[in-house]
């Protein structure tokens, strides 16, 4: 298992994060680099213990473990959250399983080189990926002949095939805890810590490595043509994981993209609000919903004052700011279930869910207040935005989506004309009709 560097965003595209105060020119925090130099501590010590062991093992299997998992560090497959597995994981195990943990001292040495030129990892993460590799393949390696006494049989029972996947969950926890402390460290954010990511990472190395292990070990010591069996067997697997893996990254992008560009479709760009399609999209939904359910809602259409004078007078740039400008006024006085949408050049909506008359008429009052506390600096000029607002509320006022804007449009009209800010088809605000 390999935190790899630098972080991405979700689209692939590479995350080049701000060195804040603290961090060491290398992009780690101080912990993460302690942190790190302990669990190098940790595999040096294990090297020294197992160097005795590996020179009384056959060069033969070792050998062909050495180039398997050198080339398994090139197929990775990366998981929600940013870890990626490498496919060097089953070659490992397998040596485990074949000749005992100390095989792990030279494949891991190999794979934090190989890790360090394709994947860009630091010296700090190198250092880490050894000592947690070590000592995931010794846990597993003691795990299981606690379990199984002797070396793994060609045909395991039950009861043996159990050890292999304890021994494996073993070192998938193990590996998937160490590293997700050391995200934690490195980035501060807490979702590393959740158990249920450590659950899913151990699950992720049972299920990629374990089965995979014991294929090649079988094949491995079936003779001379055992070797390129077990090669073929770890190559396919290997590629038909990492496509999987591709293909649901793939679809996820890709979901991502739609997503995107449904709300670019949705959103105006100067304002980031809901656009008239939208727009009239909700209403329909919210009279068909009202229809439904005998709530009311509520529609106000709001109208800013001097936008052409704005422009005529300071240029677009000037007017666009009076527009961003109102249009976070609008975001900030209305509820989180409310929606603000610019319908045209100088006009908003605002769609009310469960909100009867006397609700609209507050809503349109605060709107106002909002917009009025607002101040726009330009070429040393203060600009005020102001806002005529209109307010109809369904059933009251229509039984359509054309009838509560007509009935809305008209409030606002009556209001200007009068020389005042809110207007109502009906209700405390309501206006007389022209008379």
């Amino acid at each position: 298992m390999h935190d790899p560097t630098p972080r991405r965003w979700p689209d692939g595209r590479d995350l080049e994060l701000p060195r804040s105060a603290g961090r060491a020119t290398d992009g780690h925090a101080p912990a993460y680099r302690a942190y790190a130099a302990a669990w190098g501590c940790v595999g040096l010590g294990l090297a020294v213990a197992g160097l005795p062991r590996l020179s009384e093992v056959d060069l033969g299997p070792v050998g062909l473990l050495l180039a398997l998992g050198a080339a398994g560090n090139l197929i990775t497959v990366r998981l929600p959250g940013g870890v990626v597995y490498t496919m060097q994981g089953p070659v490992a195990l397998a040596g485990v399983w074949l000749v005992g943990w100390p095989v792990g001292i030279p494949l891991n040495l190999l794979s934090a080189l190989v890790l360090a030129a394709t994947q860009r990892a630091s010296v700090w993460r190198a250092v880490l990926y050894v000592g947690n590799a070590t000592a995931g393949l010794a846990l597993a390696d003691a795990v299981f002949h606690a379990m199984v006494p002797g070396a793994l049989p060609q045909s395991p029972t039950w009861q043996e095939a159990f050890a292999l996947l304890v021994a494996g969950g073993a070192f998938g926890a193990l590996t998937g805890v160490v590293v997700s402390v050391g995200r934690f460290l490195d980035s501060h954010d807490p979702v590393h810590l959740r158990p249920a990511r450590w659950v899913a990472l151990t699950g992720a190395a049972v299920v990629l490595y374990v089965p995979l292990s014991h294929l090649m070990v079988t094949a491995l010591r079936a003779g001379p043509g055992g070797t390129l069996l077990a090669t073929s067997v770890w190559l396919l697997a290997s590629l038909a994981v990492k496509g999987l893996a591709d293909t649901r990254e793939a679809n996820r992008r890709l979901e991502a993209a739609l997503t995107s560009l449904r709300e670019v479709a949705a959103t105006d760009p100067l304002t980031g609000l809901y656009n008239r399609r939208r727009f009239d999209e909700a209403v329909a939904w919210e009279c068909q919903r009202a229809e439904r359910s005998g709530r009311p809602f509520s529609l106000l259409v709001a109208d800013l004052r001097g936008l052409k004078r704005t422009n005529d007078s300071l240029g677009h740039h000037a007017g666009d700011l009076l527009l961003q400008s109102a249009a976070q006024a609008l975001r900030r006085s209305v509820r989180a279930t409310d929606l603000v949408f610019r319908i045209g050049g100088d006009e908003f909506a605002l769609v009310l869910p469960n909100t009867g008359v006397e609700g609209a008429a507050l809503v349109a009052q605060a709107v106002v207040d909002e917009v009025q506390r607002v101040r726009v600096r330009v070429e040393g000029q203060v600009l005020h935005p102001r806002l005529t607002v209109g307010a109809a509320t369904y059933p009251d006022d229509g039984a359509s989506p054309q009838q509560l804007m007509l009935a809305a449009d008209l409030a606002m009209y009556r209001a200007r004309q009068l020389g005042r800010a809110v207007g109502q088809a009906s209700g405390p605000l309501a206006l007389p009709p022209p008379g």
